[in-house]
């Protein structure tokens, strides 16, 4: 199996790695001139490649052969989840998302969020070694943190989710159907009563998850599991 790297310029006969992609080429993986790796550019094209220069910070590789696959699914999987305030949670639910498969990702502010500043850049960094590792082709899109109201200014599927502990709800399983579909997933704390009647008001329906309450992360990797099998 070939080592992949990401690379999101595939449309020319030669690319150079990024420096950080040719750092892990060089020095962890040792590859040399000559070797045969595979490209990726996080929306589908894979491409199989064979290194022509290296040195200590730069690869030059030439692509042998490119394709650009189709879409994952029948419909896009839109999760909008909130930040936890332990960092670390929240990267292991975009890795963990990544990997089963979800192509936007959008940090919730709501009333009980507990952090409103996040590092796009390493998030995007995490989603990206994620896909690697899982060897999918698609990368999730990463947004800037927003509002309930900002989010639901935009163009929204037809199918709209929340995750509700307290008030009435139906399972997941029971309503999604094939299509895009935009989940939302509340704080530690859950939406407020204000915010899930806004909600409601804009489409969006109560759901469960299962029976035990869950970690807001937790419950994002549960919603994109479910969402990917039905």
């Amino acid at each position: 199996m070939m080592h992949l790297f990401f690379d999101p310029d595939l449309h020319a006969d030669t690319s150079m790695l990024s420096e950080e992609e040719a750092h892990h080429a060089v020095h962890v993986l040792r590859l040399q001139a000559g070797d045969r790796i595979g490209l990726l550019n996080g929306r589908g094209a894979r491409a199989s490649a064979e290194i022509v220069t290296i040195d200590k910070k730069q690869c030059r590789v030439r692509i042998i052969g490119l394709e650009q696959g189709p879409p994952e699914r029948s419909g896009t999987i839109h999760l909008a989840v909130a930040p936890t305030k332990q960092m670390e949670r929240f990267e292991w639910c975009v890795e963990k998302c990544t990997e089963i498969g979800v192509d936007r990702i959008t940090p919730l502010l709501t009333f009980r969020t507990e952090r409103s500043r996040i590092r796009k850049d390493r998030l995007e960094r995490i989603a990206i070694a994620a896909m690697k590792q899982s060897q999918r082709s698609w990368s999730p899109t990463m947004d800037d943190p927003m509002d309930i109201a900002a989010l639901l200014r935009q163009a929204r599927p037809s199918q709209r989710y929340f995750g509700w502990c307290t008030g009435d709800h139906q399972a997941l399983t029971a309503l999604r159907r094939p299509g895009d579909v935009l989940l939302l997933i509340g704080p530690e704390g859950d939406f407020t009563a204000e915010e899930a009647d806004l909600l409601r008001t804009n489409g969006s329906a109560a759901v469960s998850l299962g029976r035990a309450r869950l970690r807001t992360e937790t419950a994002a990797v549960v919603g994109c599991t479910l969402l990917n099998m039905v």
